[in-house]
C-alpha cells in the first residue's frame, strides 16, 4: 500500500498535532487523526519527487555524425 518511509514522513509532518492531541489535549484526537491522514498523501508526493529526481537515468548511446554524401569517394573535392 503505502512504503514505510511515506508513514513516516506523514508522522514527522503531524507530530506536533499529535502530540498536541494525546498529550496536551488541547486538540481532538479526531482532528489530529484527520491531519495525519491528510499529511500521508502529501507525504507520499514528495517522496515520489525526490525518488524520481535520485533515479538513475539509463545511459545515452552516443551521437553519431552523419555520413556527409557530399565528399567524393576519392576524398577530392569536386569542381577543380
Amino acid at each position: 500500500m503505502f512504503r514505510g518511509s511515506v508513514l513516516v514522513c506523514a508522522l514527522l509532518f503531524s507530530a506536533p498535532t499529535l502530540w498536541q492531541a494525546l498529550v496536551d489535549q488541547s486538540i481532538s484526537v479526531d482532528a489530529a487523526l484527520v491531519r495525519f491522514l491528510i499529511a500521508i498523501p502529501v507525504a507520499a508526493v514528495l517522496l515520489g519527487l525526490v525518488r524520481a529526481a535520485m533515479r538513475k537515468q539509463p545511459a545515452r548511446p552516443e551521437q553519431q555524425r552523419p555520413h556527409s554524401s557530399h565528399a567524393s569517394a576519392g576524398g577530392e573535392p569536386r569542381g577543380s
